[in-house]
C-alpha cells in the first residue's frame, strides 16, 4: 500500500512537471506586445514556418507549438482546404504577435491569412486573370465580371503579387495597371528613341508572347513582324485569330449567364484548316494588314525588350515544328519548304 501512495506521488509530481514544463514553452512572450505583419514564402513547408517563428521569437518550443497546430487542424479538417494535404499552413501575409500563446497563433494561421499570394503569368487575356483571381481569392463571378470589364487588356503586369483578400476589382487592377507602366517606364526612352509609341510596343509585344515559344525566339519573331509591317505584308499571326474567336465566345457567354462554365474555356483555341481568313474581325491579323486593335495579352518584359531589340534576320516567315525549334525563312517558296520538312 505504501508502495502505491508512493508511485501515485511520483506520478503526480511528474504530470505536475510535464504540466509546467509544457506551459512555459506554450504561453507567449509578454502582454501586450504589438501585431506585426508575417509573411510565409509561396513554396514553404511547415517545418520552414515553425523553424522560422521559432528563430524570430514567436514560439518557445517547435515540437510543442506543431502538436498544437496539427491538433487544431484535425478538428477542423484543414488539409483540405490547403493546396497539399500535408501543408497546414497556407502560404501569405498574416499578423501575428509575440504575446499570443501556441493556440492563439495556430488559430490565426489556420484562419488563413489576410494577404494570399497570386501568380499571374505572362502571355495571359483579361479574362484569365480574372479567372485566377476568382481561384485564388475566391471571388464570386460579378467581382470576375467587374474585374473584366475595368482592366485594361495587355496592361496586367505579370508576376507574383500579395493581395489583401478583401481586395476589390478595382484595387486589383489598378495595382497590376499601375506596376506595368512603371516597368514600361524603364524602356520609355529607348522607345522614344526609336519612335515606338507605348501603345504600339505593347501591342506588338502581345503578339512576340503569344508566338514564342523560347526566350531565344523573341528577338526573331521580332524581327519577322517588323520586316512584314516595313513591306505593308499581313502579319497573318494565328494568336490574333485565336484571340478574335474567343473574344466573340466568351462576349457570348457573359451575355448569357455562364461565366460559371468558363473554367474550362479554351480561351486560344485550335484553329481548323482555312478558318484564318474566315474570321472578320480587326484582330485577325490575316485580314488586317497592320497590328492588331489591341494588344491579345500581356507580354512579358523580355517580349518588350524584344520589340527594341529584333533580331539581324532578312526573314518573312517564321514556324515551329514539334521539338519547339523555330525555322525561318526569306521566301514563301522556302517557308513552304520548311512547311514539308517540319511540319508534314
Amino acid at each position: 500500500m505504501k508502495t502505491v501512495r508512493i508511485l501515485l506521488i511520483f506520478l503526480f509530481f511528474c504530470l505536475s512537471a510535464a504540466a509546467i514544463i509544457f506551459y512555459l514553452n506554450f504561453r507567449g512572450f509578454g502582454k501586450n506586445l504589438p501585431k506585426e505583419r508575417y509573411i510565409v514564402k509561396f513554396n514553404a513547408a511547415d517545418e520552414q514556418v515553425i523553424d522560422d517563428l521559432y528563430s524570430k521569437g514567436f514560439i518557445r518550443n517547435k515540437k510543442i507549438f506543431f502538436f498544437v497546430l496539427d491538433l487544431l487542424c484535425r478538428q477542423r479538417t484543414c488539409s483540405e482546404s490547403t493546396e497539399s494535404a500535408d501543408r497546414r499552413i497556407e502560404p501569405g501575409a498574416y499578423m501575428i504577435s509575440k504575446s499570443q500563446n501556441a493556440y492563439q497563433l495556430s488559430g490565426v494561421f489556420l484562419f488563413g491569412p489576410f494577404q494570399k499570394w497570386v501568380t499571374i503569368p505572362p502571355g495571359k487575356r483579361k479574362e484569365q486573370v480574372g479567372l485566377i483571381l476568382k481561384k485564388s481569392l475566391g471571388w464570386p463571378d460579378d467581382m470576375v465580371l467587374n474585374f473584366i470589364t475595368i482592366a485594361k487588356e495587355g496592361y496586367l503586369w505579370p508576376d507574383t503579387y500579395l493581395f489583401n483578400t478583401d481586395s476589390d476589382p478595382s484595387q486589383i487592377a489598378d495595382r497590376l495597371k499601375n506596376e506595368f507602366n512603371s516597368r514600361l517606364d524603364t524602356l520609355f526612352s529607348d522607345l522614344l528613341a526609336k519612335n515606338i509609341k507605348t501603345d504600339t510596343a505593347v501591342k506588338f509585344a502581345s503578339l512576340i508572347e503569344r508566338e514564342s515559344g523560347s526566350l531565344e525566339d523573341k528577338p526573331v519573331i521580332s524581327a519577322v513582324i517588323w520586316n512584314r509591317l516595313a513591306k505593308k505584308m499581313k502579319l497573318e499571326i494565328d494568336a490574333t485569330v485565336q484571340y478574335a474567336i474567343a473574344d466573340e465566345e466568351f462576349n457570348s457567354l457573359i451575355t448569357n449567364y455562364q461565366l460559371l462554365i468558363t473554367d474550362d474555356f479554351s480561351f486560344w483555341p485550335k484553329l481548323g484548316a482555312g478558318v484564318v481568313r474566315t474570321i472578320d474581325s480587326p484582330y485577325n491579323t490575316y485580314r488586317v494588314a497592320a497590328l492588331p486593335l489591341g494588344p491579345i495579352c500581356t507580354p512579358s518584359l523580355e517580349s518588350l525588350q524584344a520589340v527594341l531589340n529584333p533580331a539581324n534576320t532578312d526573314a518573312l516567315y517564321y514556324l515551329h515544328s514539334a521539338d519547339k525549334q523555330i525555322h525561318t525563312a526569306k521566301t514563301y517558296k522556302e517557308h513552304q519548304e520548311n512547311i514539308k520538312e517540319y511540319l508534314q
